[in-house]
């Protein structure tokens, strides 16, 4: 029998070539995964590094903004950048505040900018966007009001000024910041707050943030806040109501002022011992003003009119009658008149050179050890007053008496030497003091609720302070409402206890952004004490949140 031997199939023919045409398609299923898990794996690193990148932006924009919130407070305390860079105005400046470059590292992909901007209250109650900051003094900083009038009615009265306000909000809010546990008329103390579901009591003490006047009774969101809730001052989608800010455009928790002048010295203290006085009075107001101070302090003084000419006081007992329908009535009435005395009643007078008035101080001063019996409790107290001085041992009993007047009687320099006077000197050895308002950046409804103020006076404020220099002795000093102003020296002296014109704590929002149209925003806001050189962040808060939708637009230039 003989064997056959079967030759491979070398055509692919037979059965073991129909199994190696799997190994092909064996290997494109696996080219196929590998390519899916391959594209799978670029796409998670591509969202990766699109995720880095915008977290880089992020966190870049994060920072430019918080290196504008340094900036502007390295600007806003600079006395120098003060007055060369932003020529007294830091409230709408867009020269120093629009679009500062951030200096970048070799990694960034982008350059990053900051804004500084506001939201400004205009006096029709609309708003406008701002290049600068704003000033916290110029609003009622309910701390201040009570330590001012522990009563609380000048926080009351001050409160009632504002939009929206009532009674029962005003007291409640009295209520929440004085010492007492005791309710005002319609007001709210901790045993009404102990009765709620949950339970709290009232602060009766300081605020520290506005956030606070949520808890007191019928203050709402609304009412504190406005509107607005992206606080840009305009109407955007998907807000209710209004888009005013509420009463956080006139309150404030947050000031500080510094007994200083113009140029951040210590001012003179009028009360001090007379003989150090003397020679430091001379160097910051003159010869004439220094002496007759000195004089003011040693002698008595006499009221007069605006002319020198001494006042009088009488006193009339008078008998009053009435009818009514059920009959009469009467009863007396004592009447104060106070009066000029007529040249022509006067005894002889010399008006006193500057010489005589020296040497009557310098005697006065060698034989009393230079005390002064009297204090001075307002530099207004040295206005329309004139001095005897001291007759002369070999006078002869017709002569005239010699009689110093008050330089501030003399119109042509009064204005000059009373803006001095009222930056240079002070009646109180505090250098700390409690921070008062602001009148060149006050809102009408702020200025109303000083004691004193009437609306006339406050639009002569607003209309007129928007020509005075703001570097100027009389414009910090607050001198010009009465020589600008015309508000009467007397009608100022009720309110010199709460009012002032300096600033020293703002308040500043940042925005950080990339070049280009597109990108992402960070917006910060911080209050800044300037402490004199030394700048020091009282409230730092993210408003970045609020950006939805957008409250400042980057793209959006002064120009």
């Amino acid at each position: 029998m003989k064997m056959h031997r079967h030759s491979r199939s070398v055509n692919g023919s037979g059965a073991s070539g129909r199994r190696d045409g799997y190994v092909i398609f064996a290997v494109l299923i696996v080219i196929v995964v590998l390519s899916l898990v391959a594209y799978r794996f670029t796409a998670a690193m591509t969202a990766e590094a699109q995720a880095s990148a915008r977290a880089r932006d992020d966190a870049q924009v994060k920072l430019a903004a918080v290196s504008g919130l340094h900036y502007a407070a390295a600007v806003l305390s600079d006395r120098d950048s003060f007055v060369s860079e932003l020529e007294g105005n830091p409230f709408d400046n867009s020269d120093v505040f629009e679009r500062v470059e951030v200096a970048a590292s070799g990694n960034s992909r982008r350059t990053a900018y900051f804004d500084i901007r506001s939201v400004a209250r205009l006096d029709g109650g609309t708003y406008e966007q701002r290049f600068g900051a704003i000033d916290e003094g110029g609003k009622i900083n309910i701390n201040s009001m009570i330590v001012l009038d522990p009563t609380g009615n000048l926080l009351y009265n001050a409160l009632m000024q504002l939009p929206n306000m009532t009674a029962d909000v005003a007291d409640a809010i009295v209520d929440w910041v004085d010492a007492d546990d005791v309710p005002r008329a319609s007001g709210a103390e901790s045993s009404e707050y102990q009765s709620l579901p949950s339970p709290y009591k009232a602060k009766n003490g300081p605020l520290n943030s506005l956030d606070e006047l949520l808890l007191v009774k019928g203050v709402t969101p609304d009412l504190l806040y406005g509107g607005d809730r992206n606080r840009n001052g305009t109407y955007d989608d998907g807000e209710s109501g209004t888009s005013d800010l509420g009463w956080s455009d006139f309150l404030t928790v947050y000031g500080r002022e510094l007994n200083l002048d113009s140029t951040g010295t210590v001012r003179a203290y009028l009360n001090g011992e007379l003989d150090t006085m003397l020679p430091q009075l001379t160097s910051l107001l003159g010869d004439d003003l220094a002496t007759y101070i000195i004089a003011y302090k040693m002698f008595t003084a006499t009221k007069t009119d605006a002319n020198g000419n001494p006042q009088t006081t009488t006193t009339t007992t008078a008998t009053l009658s009435t009818n009514s329908g059920s009959g009469s009535a009467s009863g007396t009435m004592t009447v104060t008149v106070t009066a000029a005395q007529p040249q022509a009643q006067q005894k002889g007078v010399q008006k006193a050179t500057l010489a005589q008035l020296q040497a009557a101080v310098q005697t006065q001063g060698e034989a009393n050890g230079w005390t002064g019996k009297n204090k001075i409790n307002s530099v207004f107290d040295l206005i329309n007053t004139r001095i005897t001085l001291p007759r002369a041992k070999d006078a002869k009993q017709d002569d005239p008496d010699v009689v110093a007047y008050s330089p501030l009687l003399d119109a042509a320099t009064r204005n000059d030497l009373l803006a001095s006077l009222m930056d240079k000197t002070t009646v109180t050895k505090d250098v700390e003091m409690t921070p008062r308002i602001n009148v060149n950046t006050a809102q009408r409804e702020v200025l109303l609720g000083v004691p004193g103020m009437t609306e006339e006076y406050a639009d002569t404020i607003i209309n007129t302070r928007g020509d005075q220099a703001q570097t100027d002795a009389a414009t910090l000093s607050g001198a010009w409402l009465i020589t600008v102003a015309n508000i009467p020296p007397a009608t100022f002296q009720q309110m010199e206890k709460y009012v002032t014109g300096t600033a020293m704590v703002y308040r500043v929002q940042s925005i950080g952004y990339l070049g280009g149209n597109n990108g992402p925003v960070a917006r910060m806001e911080a209050v800044i004490d300037t402490n004199q050189g030394a700048p020091r962040f009282l409230h730092i808060r993210d408003l970045t949140d609020l950006e939805n939708p957008r409250g400042f637009d980057p793209t959006k230039t002064s120009q």
